[in-house]
């Protein structure tokens, strides 16, 4: 379930707006003026609310900054259906971070809201809610707290919501964020330029997931925030800013739905989680996880792959595995505008059939995702499949461009434009990133015009991608499936075809976000990178009929008895079809033949 709920008159300045919550309230204004407030999809039965609120550009927050810069998010993990929640006016405190990070409850009847945010200080955000939709008179477990009660019209009021503990930055900190993980053969920590981690049976939920990856939620976690500052007294604390939310972002982008308890089905293949980094001197930074839903342990049958001069075959790679630091190998740090050397690749992954057979196999190197004209961290894979059938395939990240860059995650709805900028002229250097490149970047953001632009590939490049595809303000668009109701050829953004593929009508895809123009004024959909079908295909036109209308299912014959009335609107899909009588008909329904005469509208 999803709702939206926007400001709808100048009076309300902001939907959460701090303003009392009890007598001590003060008049710090949340600039939120949109807030998404999702559902989780339960039965009347269920008695139990979770409700979350997220502060959701903590990391860009300064000392000094008003505490009406802060903007927030609230979701609702567990619903019941039918159930609503709308929020009043939310207030910033300054809290006394426990020892595992979090903070007691605050009591706004004995404690002020902040009016500005101090250097190093910990704050929470408190937002009361109005549950609305309940049963009445019902006993409800909210955020834990058992036997809430709703009231005669179901509704629960004033239900205090209080966010995460977040950090505003102390600048006299040293050190910078990265990420380390336990090597077993030596015994000793590894710097990582990306990650794997492998799910089992009972692994499949977000929780789980997030256990996986960071080493302090448990044994099982594999990888460790470090900053370069190191024991130094003066270092930065670094931390996974918000790793399930990251984990979530990561299966909703594989198309993978979490349900309402974080649970989720296994997925087909592996996909990615673009984890965040967070130092409390305000420096961030990106780390990929690669995560396995079936992992292949291989053995000896497989084919034995030993990695830049490795010759004991206990360490070879066998099954599926990933990389975490290939380092300064000969083929890594690939200049901006080079070419990879797949050949150094190949002589650096020297493969035998199997551990009893060492007959020398050459390995098939897919580099196809390495975009060498961005300085960024891109994924390689080395495989190499034996007469047996048994497949060992070895992924890594190879970096394109300098050492020590600081490299930060594309989050986008598809292709991200880059642009060279020229003084206060901007241009399109026919250029672009995709959703999850690992881009190198560079200073501090420019402003042209209304729009904030990154530097990318060298310290003294004129080449740029905005601001908002890097700096985690763009959230993605969630996907739909949507019925195409006309056969849809395939375009670019520049409304050219793209292959030779069409959707056939009545068939499924799946589309990102609201309907959107291009440059030539088409209303389309998108439905991948760069990838677009004509939106009247799957949601078609209304029309009006100015003449009684049969319907029809061929050129001569009817589809059904219906006389469809002048003046009467009708949904048509799609361009208009030519009959053999010579005749132009519009589509209207499905997947039973179903046509109006274009003459009668």
């Amino acid at each position: 379930m999803k709702k939206n709920l926007r400001i709808v008159s100048a009076a309300a300045a902001a939907l959460l707006a701090v303003a009392p919550v009890a007598a001590t309230g003060v008049s710090t204004v949340f600039a939120d003026t949109n807030v998404t407030v999702v559902g989780g999809t339960t039965t009347d039965g269920v008695t139990t609310v979770k409700v979350e609120l997220n502060v959701t550009n903590a990391t860009s927050l300064v000392a000094g900054d008003v505490a009406s810069k802060a903007t927030a998010s609230l979701t609702t993990p567990t619903l019941p259906t039918g159930a609503s929640v709308a929020t009043g006016k939310a207030s910033i405190y300054k809290v006394t971070k426990n020892a595992d990070g979090t903070a007691d409850a605050v009591d706004p009847n004995s404690v002020k809201a902040i009016d500005k945010f101090e250097k190093g200080g910990s704050y929470v955000a408190v937002v009361p809610v109005t549950i609305t939709g309940l049963k009445a008179d019902t006993s409800y477990t909210v955020n834990g707290k058992a036997d809430t009660k709703s009231d005669h019209s179901g509704v629960i009021s004033n239900v205090l919501v209080q966010s995460k503990v977040f950090d505003i930055a102390n600048s006299d900190l040293k050190g910078a964020p990265y990420v380390t993980y336990l090597d077993k053969t030596t015994n000793k920590d590894v710097i990582a330029d990306s990650g794997s981690v492998d799910l089992d049976t009972n692994s499949y939920s977000v929780s789980a997931v997030a256990d996986k990856i960071d080493a302090s939620r448990g044994k099982d976690g594999k990888y460790t925030p470090r900053t370069t500052a190191g024991s130094d007294t003066s270092a930065a604390t670094p931390s996974f800013l918000n790793l399930e939310q990251d984990v979530k972002d990561g299966l909703k982008a594989a198309g993978v739905t979490v349900k309402a308890d974080g649970s989720f089905d296994k997925p087909a293949a592996p996909f990615t989680v673009t984890t965040h980094l967070y130092a409390t001197n305000g420096k961030t930074a990106t780390f990929n996880v690669r995560v396995n839903p079936t992992a292949t342990n291989g053995d000896g049958s497989f084919p034995q792959m030993l990695f830049n001069g490795e010759t004991d075959l206990t360490k070879a790679y066998k099954g599926t595995a990933t990389i975490d630091s290939i380092g300064d190998v000969k083929f890594n740090y690939v200049p901006v505008n080079g070419v990879v050397d797949t050949k150094a690749i190949q002589d650096a992954f020297k493969t035998q059939v199997s551990a009893t057979d060492t007959t020398v196999m050459i390995p098939t190197v897919d580099a196809s995702k390495v975009n060498t004209k961005v300085a960024g961290k891109y994924p390689v894979t080395v495989s190499a499949t034996n007469a047996d059938g048994k497949t060992t395939k070895v992924t890594f990240l190879l970096t394109v461009g300098v050492k020590g860059a600081t490299y930060k995650t594309v989050q986008s709805d598809g292709d991200v434009p880059v642009y060279k900028i020229d003084g206060n002229t901007v241009t399109d250097s026919k250029t672009t990133v995709k959703n999850g490149d690992q881009i190198a970047v560079f200073g501090d953001p420019i402003k042209v015009g209304e729009k904030s632009y990154t530097r990318i590939n060298s310290a003294d490049s004129d080449l740029y991608v905005e601001s908002k595809y890097v700096d985690g303000s763009f959230k993605p668009a969630d996907k739909v499936k949507k019925t195409v109701m006309h056969n849809s050829y395939i375009y670019d953004k520049d409304h050219k075809r793209v292959g030779t593929d069409m959707l056939r009508a009545y068939s499924t895809v799946e589309v990102i976000g609201a309907a959107t123009k291009l440059a030539d004024g088409s209303l389309v959909y998108q439905i991948g990178d760069n990838k677009f079908v004509m939106a009247d295909n799957i949601d078609g036109t209304s029309r009006t009929l100015t003449h009684n209308a049969y319907v029809y299912k061929t050129s001569k014959k009817r589809a059904d008895g219906r006389v469809l009335k002048a003046g009467t609107k009708v949904t048509t899909y799609g361009s208009p079809y030519t009959f053999k009588n010579g005749k132009a008909y519009y589509r209207i329904g499905g997947p039973k033949k179903q046509y109006v005469k274009v003459a009668n509208f």
